[in-house]
C-alpha cells in the first residue's frame, strides 16, 4: 500500500472556491478509481485556510494511475492558482491501524 500526506494553505478570499473545487476532485476519485482505498481532505478547524488530505493506494500502480489522470492535472491546474503556500506531499509508512492492514 501507498500513503500519502498532503498540506497547504489557500488564500483568505479563496477558502469556500477550494472546497469547491476539492469536493468535485474527490467525487473524480471516486469514480475513477476503485485502487484508491481512502482519499480525505480535512480543513483545520483553527486555520481555515490550511487543508491536509490523506491518501491510500492499494498499489504502487494505483498512485501512479491517480498520479497521471486527466483530473489530477484539472486539480492542480484550477487549485494551484488558489494557494498561498504550495502543496507539500509526503510519503508515509503505516505503522499499524485499526482500519488498514499493512
Amino acid at each position: 500500500m501507498e500513503h500519502l500526506f498532503v498540506s497547504f494553505k489557500v488564500k483568505k478570499d479563496k477558502v469556500e472556491a477550494a472546497k469547491n473545487t476539492i469536493t468535485k476532485f474527490v467525487d473524480e476519485i471516486a469514480r475513477n478509481e476503485p485502487g484508491t482505498i481512502l482519499y480525505n481532505c480535512f480543513q483545520e478547524k483553527s486555520d481555515t485556510t490550511s487543508f491536509i488530505h490523506t491518501m491510500t493506494f492499494e498499489s504502487e500502480k494505483a498512485e501512479e494511475h491517480h498520479r497521471h489522470s486527466d483530473y489530477v492535472k484539472k486539480f492542480v491546474d484550477q487549485l494551484y492558482p488558489l494557494c498561498e503556500t504550495e502543496p507539500v506531499f509526503s510519503e508515509l509508512e503505516l505503522i499499524c491501524s485499526n482500519k488498514i492492514d499493512k
